[in-house]
This record gives C-alpha cells, structure tokens and sequence, in this order.
C-alpha cells in the first residue's frame, strides 16, 4: 500500500499589488525545485487576492510542506481544506502547476453562488470538481495580468469615487449650460428639472 496524500488548503495573499506578479515567480520557482526534489507535485491557483494550491505526494514529505508553508509570509490566513489518502496522483506531471484566472473557473464559482473566486468557500463537495478543472487547464506563467487583477481590486474603490466624481461633474456642466442660456441670471425663470 502506498503512503499518498493529496492536501489543499486556502490562503490569502500579503503581498502589495505591485509585488504579486514577483512573488507568484518566486513562490513558483521554489515550489518547483523543492518538489521535484521531493516526488511532490501539485497545482497553485492565484486569484481575488486569495490562493488555492493542491499538494500530492508522500504522508511524510507532503507534511513537512505544509509546515513550512505555514511559517511562509507572503500569505496568510491558511485553511485546510481537505487531506485525503490518495491511490493515485493527479497532478504527477507538474511539480507546481500554475493556472491564472479564467473564465471557466469564475464560472465553477458563479455556478455555485459566489460572485468572485473565494476558495475558503469550497466544501469537500465542491473540491474535487474544481480540481477536474484545474488539472485540465492549461498552464501558465504569472504575468502583468496578475498585478493588474490585483490593483484593480484593491482599489475597486477609489473606482467608485472617481464615477460618482466623474457625474457631479456632468451634472455641474449642464446646470451651468443651463445658466448659460437663461442669460446671466436675469429674470428669466429657471426651467425646473426633475431627476428620475
């Protein structure tokens, strides 16, 4: 009997929007020298500013990973969410694989009720087909993309503002045009306007 475990766990990101692109090279060229070192394998999911990854390989060395991986921090808030025995690997190919955002995966969790991908959301029910998609998606290598999903995101806010700006702005204009072209302020009734 094999000793095989397959671990997943979720986690939240502390690095700044600028660095995750840097970070998620870094984080990927030492998950692939140790696990090729190890007979580890697995994949990472980076997204919404949170992390999903799924380790496989021996009891004893997947173990000794998720230790350090506790201490590490460039993430945290680390939730187990499942450690399964396994007879068989999934992800035997890849020492780390990387999957970047798409659309079929914000699918898979709109489908399932989230707006955004959140993996502290997926339950035992739900892991397993989210791993089908992840082991069938093609690999990729972290990007700008990852930085700008990360910006966006932490100042989806500052957004907001700068559209509700962007519309007093207008409504401005048109009361001056307004203004304008009741001449000057003179006797002239103002034409009232009515906002729906």
């Amino acid at each position: 009997m094999n000793n095989y475990i397959r671990l997943t766990y979720a986690s939240t990101t502390t690095s700044k929007p600028a660095m995750i692109r840097q970070h998620l090279v870094a984080i990927l060229n030492e998950a692939q020298l140790h696990n090729s070192n190890n007979d580890v394998f697995g994949v990472l999911f980076y997204g919404n500013n949170y992390f999903f990854q799924c380790i496989e390989g021996n009891k004893a060395k997947v173990d000794m990973l998720y230790e350090k991986l506790l201490k590490d921090k460039r993430h945290k808030d680390m939730v187990l969410l499942s450690y399964t025995p396994i007879n068989k690997m999934r992800f035997i190919g890849w020492n780390m694989k990387y999957v970047l955002h798409e659309p079929d995966i914000m699918e898979f969790f709109q489908s399932n009720h989230w707006e955004k991908f959140n993996p502290y959301a997926l339950d035992e029910d739900l892991i397993e087909p989210f791993l089908n998609i992840l082991v069938n998606h093609n690999e990729s290598t972290p990007g700008a993309r990852e930085e700008v999903v990360g910006r966006e995101t932490a100042r989806g806010h500052v957004l907001n503002y700068k559209y509700a700006g962007f519309i007093v702005v207008i409504a401005l204009m048109v009361l001056g045009v307004i203004y304008l072209l009741t001449g000057f302020g003179s006797s002239a009734p103002v034409p009232q306007i009515s906002w729906h």
